[in-house]
């Protein structure tokens, strides 16, 4: 049964790792120094992959602080992210400050959002993701995939269909959450889009009766306008369809598991 086990998990990661290593990247912002200059306090908005705009939502600010190991740059001194902070008071502005980031998606289809993404203690523990067709209006996504990647030392780290993302972050020293990652529906109107823009908001708590929580602690006592969210590996793609291969791929390991179940009977 083991090796059955064994036979099916290897083709089906195979498989993703198929569909994964032909998504096409159309804008990204790994927010490092142009020019390097072995500093993380300094960046650029300046995508390092394709075109688009990344700006400020509400009243929050920015500076460039240490970026995400995420980023292939981690391994040098020159590898920066995007520090938010200045965030609403308690109670007020639910959805209204953070990142918004503009891309044209005119000529691809599938598309997804990812980025990494690293809270301190006091800032608010839930976001929301929003999307928009005209740039103009955003509205909470739905009906897609949510996923993300290594958590590292967060915990309770949750991502859901509705774009509400939910993270406990660490009492000492944060870590980003890698590949926070949304693939909208397929045939969705952010496709082929010259006006595409999506949002990441700070958000009320569900349970919390209209106000924030803090990230490592979940009160709203501990939540601070002065908290920080930090952001690196901002990425607009393009996800293929399934190929034939792929599907055959995934045919074949659940064939080969059936026999063995058969066998082992």
């Amino acid at each position: 049964m083991k090796s059955c086990k064994h036979i099916i998990g290897a083709a089906a990661v195979l498989a993703a790792s198929l569909v994964t290593t032909q998504a096409q990247t159309i804008s990204l912002w790994n927010f490092n120094s142009i020019t390097p200059d072995a500093l993380t306090t300094t960046g650029t908005l300046t995508p390092s992959i394709g075109s688009g705009a990344v700006s400020l939502v509400g009243g929050a600010a920015s500076t460039f602080a240490t970026g995400s190991p995420g980023d292939p740059a981690s391994v040098s001194t020159d590898n920066s992210g995007m520090n938010l902070s200045t965030w609403a008071a308690q109670g007020t502005g639910n959805e209204t400050r953070g990142l918004q980031v503009a891309v044209s998606t005119v000529g691809f289809a599938n598309v997804s959002v990812s980025l990494d993404f690293r809270e301190s203690g006091t800032v608010s523990r839930f976001w929301q993701l929003q999307a928009s067709s005209d740039g103009v209006s955003f509205n909470n996504v739905s009906g897609g995939i949510a996923s993300f990647g290594a958590v590292n030392n967060n915990t309770s780290t949750s991502f859901s269909s509705t774009g509400l993302y939910a993270n406990t972050s660490s009492s000492g020293s944060q870590s980003f959450v890698q590949s926070v990652n949304y693939l909208f529906v397929s045939g969705s109107v952010y496709e082929n889009n010259a006006n595409f823009a999506f949002r990441w908001l700070a958000a009320f708590d569900p349970a919390a009766g209209g106000n924030y929580v803090s990230s490592f602690a979940g009160t709203t006592a501990a939540y601070s306008t002065s908290g920080t969210a930090r952001f690196d590996m901002v990425t607009v793609a393009s996800v293929p369809e399934p190929t034939s291969l792929t599907l055959g791929l995934l045919g074949m390991g659940a064939m080969i598991f059936r026999k063995r179940l058969v066998a082992l009977r």
